[in-house]
């Protein structure tokens, strides 16, 4: 069903994040650096346990990261994250505005307060320093995520199908195989990266992951094991090993 979020919201978005973590970021007092992450992602899973369907679905998530380095007399670094629904959107620029700024007044009592403790302690205050970050080349792109079949295309009705499957066959595999719960799940992933420097990087990644759990029980003991395995060729087949390995 309709969730409100898809993956192209990251170019709609893209401008507003440029402009936030360039000209707005750099307005704020001792600011050194800044940058802005955005993620979204479109799925859709499916569960089966001991040869019945369990459950299955299609969902998303989005949410959003900021790290600044700030400070007057020493450089520190201050944090913000949260997660995002759909109701968000509509605010996300405030959401955005309300992180950076969030995050910058970590960034300046983190650093006033390594300042005050290197000030104190003399030579052990000498072990803190600033935060800095390696320089490296400024770059702009987009680079598209790379798949057979598109996870968002899909069906839902065949991965079940497929889940199902599976997990009746590893049932059968030996009659020690007392439980066993296969999963599968499919989706693509976009992210923004953005900074002050004036990178922005759009990309965006495909996964398709399948995980088996069994319990094997004998006369006098119990055995689990758990395998999760996955591929970036999007939702063509399934990751879930054959039972006969």
């Amino acid at each position: 069903m309709p969730h409100g979020i898809e993956t192209r919201l990251i170019e709609t978005v893209t401008p507003m994040v440029r402009e936030l973590v360039t000209r707005q970021a750099r307005a704020l007092a001792d600011l050194h650096y800044a940058d802005v992450r955005l993620e979204v992602s479109e799925g859709k899973f499916a569960g089966a346990e001991n040869g019945e369907a369990k459950t299955s679905g299609d969902d998303y998530a989005f949410a959003l990261g900021i790290r600044v380095l700030a400070g007057r007399r020493m450089t520190a670094p201050g944090y913000f994250g949260r997660g995002l629904g759909a109701a968000d959107v509509p605010h996300l620029a405030r959401l955005l505005r309300e992180g950076l700024l969030a995050a910058y007044r970590r960034a300046m009592a983190n650093a006033e307060m390594k300042a005050e403790v290197k000030g104190k302690f003399g030579s052990l205050g000498d072990a803190l320093a600033d935060t800095r970050l390696h320089p490296i080349p400024i770059r702009q792109a987009v680079v598209p995520a790379v798949f057979e079949v598109d996870p968002r295309s899909v069906a839902l009705d065949d991965m079940q199908r497929l889940t199902t499957d599976v997990s009746r066959r590893v049932a059968g595999v030996h009659a020690s195989a007392s439980y066993n719960y296969i999963s599968t799940m499919t989706q693509l992933s976009r992210e923004l990266f953005a900074s002050s420097e004036g990178a922005v990087i759009d990309q965006s990644f495909a996964l398709t992951q399948g995980m088996c759990y069994v319990v094997a029980t004998g006369p006098t003991i119990a055995r689990r094991s758990t395998t999760c395995s996955g591929t970036s060729a999007g939702g063509r087949s399934s990751p879930v090993a054959s039972p006969s390995r």
